[in-house]
């Protein structure tokens, strides 16, 4: 079925759909900050930390890789290349 702009209406459906999880991701990011859970849980409870947890560098886009930053890279091209052959095989 196609929509006014010749998208397919299950595209369009799925590009809102990605960009409703960014959006909410982004506020979810807001909303915890920069913190990790075991930083939170100890502010929540009172507790007290010593020092400000793992040093992982500045990381990328506030996020740091915690190990080793080859294995996550292959984890990544290893689910792009599955989801791209899901995408081809059932054409969503």
């Amino acid at each position: 079925m196609k929509v006014a702009g010749g998208w397919p209406s299950e595209r369009l459906v799925l590009a809102g759909l990605i960009l409703l999880a960014g959006i909410i991701a982004m506020l979810a990011y807001a909303a915890t900050g920069p913190l990790g859970i075991e930083e939170r849980f100890a502010q929540a409870t009172g507790m007290v930390t010593t020092g400000t947890g793992e040093d992982g560098g500045p990381g990328i886009a506030g996020f740091s890789l915690e190990g080793q930053p080859v294995l996550y890279g292959a984890t990544l091209v290893l689910l792009l290349i599955l989801c791209g052959g899901v995408y081809r095989k059932f054409g969503i």
